[in-house]
């Protein structure tokens, strides 16, 4: 069976002088199709021809596995059938600015870290003839679109938007970071209330392999009795004072990120998650399961990660499309539009911008309701590299 349709590359295409490239990269977040739409309506305003990479990065290289490798973004249906009987890929965005997932990404792409397919990709570039570029995803597609940059010559206008639940570049707030913490914290708080009706203790598992923001704001927001980040590494005499304080509790909820002791859980347990490696560190030291009160170690879920956005990150994603357009206008380059409250908005140069895996000092006395002052001054003394920040 052959395709009815040859569907052409955007380089057979008439010559444009605004073909803005979309490169969807790295894990799932609410709000990848919100911002395809808000770059799509933007962009078609102000003149643009708008592609997506169907695949993200590996959609460039020689190693793309679906075709056609690039889709026309338009708005309306009556345009993407014009578009469909003239042979052109076509995807009609107009109303699908609250669907969850995206139709234009893939998992993170490990061939992106030779330079070989970074050279690719930027040779790719040329030859469709796109004049613009413009990232969408976590800190590693941020990472993967400047590696590409520097192997680009010359470097199209490029623009990087910020989607992803761990939140984890300073200085914005990520597309997806508060969907992400309401569906989060919807599942922590029914365990919680399981816990207090049978008397239980959970350990729930939750995003986070470096940056501790999900969990952190999941069990603020659940009124989790205990919450431990992706970077801490207890000695026995805390964990002790844990499985004592947990003993002593009629219930209990703990929030454990997913990036807990990683690297220890490889070497001396593989294949074990994050809960149910705490689980096992406390019943080590002290904290028993029975009949009468069970230790419930819930493995980590991907659900949150398909959820539909809410609107609050629906409209910062019209936002950001409209000053990173702007930006373009005015001539910049290489820059995040970012939105951290509504009178704290703008864009910031890419050399601006860094990865922030810490959480704001001022959680600190949050992270625990059961009353443990050990475990309180070892995080304080050991997780602090800054006055403000752990």
């Amino acid at each position: 069976m052959t395709n009815v349709v040859e569907f052409g590359t955007p380089g057979a295409m008439p010559p444009s002088e605004k073909r803005l490239l979309l490169v969807f990269d790295g894990g799932n977040a609410p709000g990848y199709a919100s911002i395809a739409v808000a770059l799509t309506e933007e962009g078609t305003r102000r003149g643009y021809e708008v592609w997506a990479a169907t695949e993200g990065f590996r959609s460039l290289t020689p190693d793309a596995t679906a075709e056609p490798r690039f889709e026309r973004l338009i708005v309306s249906r009556r345009e993407r059938y014009a578009l469909l009987a003239k042979g052109i890929p076509a995807r009609s965005m107009g109303r699908r600015v609250l669907d969850a997932g995206s139709d234009f990404r893939s998992e993170r792409y490990l061939g992106f870290f030779e330079q070989d397919r970074r050279s690719a990709a930027a040779q790719t570039m040329r030859a469709q003839g796109f004049t613009h570029l413009v990232g969408v995803g976590g800190n590693g597609t941020f990472e993967g679109l400047k590696a590409m940059l520097g192997a680009s010559d010359p470097r199209p206008p490029t623009g990087f938007i910020n989607v992803s639940i761990d939140n984890d570049l300073a200085g914005d707030r990520a597309i997806g970071f508060l969907s992400g913490i309401e569906a989060g914290a919807t599942i922590a708080r029914g365990l919680y209330e399981d816990a207090y009706t049978h008397k239980r203790i959970y350990i729930l598992e939750m995003m986070g392999n470096r940056s501790g923001r999900h969990a952190l704001h999941c069990g603020v927001a659940a009124r989790a009795n205990l919450i431990v980040l992706p970077f801490f590494q207890f000695p026995q005499e805390v964990l002790e004072e844990i499985a004592q304080g947990l003993a002593r509790a009629d219930y209990a909820l703990v929030v454990v990120a997913e990036g807990y002791e990683r690297e220890r859980r490889q070497r001396v347990a593989p294949g074990t998650s994050a809960s149910e490696f705490l689980r096992r560190q406390l019943e080590a030291a002290g904290l028993t399961d029975s009949p009468m009160k069970r230790i419930i170690a819930e493995p980590f879920s991907r659900y949150i990660r398909g959820v539909r956005p809410g609107f609050i990150d629906v409209s910062a994603a019209y936002l950001k499309a409209s000053l990173l357009f702007d930006a373009f206008d005015a001539g910049e380059t290489e820059v995040m539009p970012f939105v951290l409250a509504s009178n704290d908005v703008g864009v910031r140069s890419f050399d601006r911008v860094t990865r922030e895996d810490r959480v704001e000092r001022a959680f600190l006395p949050l992270l625990d309701r059961i009353g443990l002052p050990g475990f309180t001054r070892w995080v304080r003394d050991h997780c602090t590299s800054e006055r403000t920040s752990l």
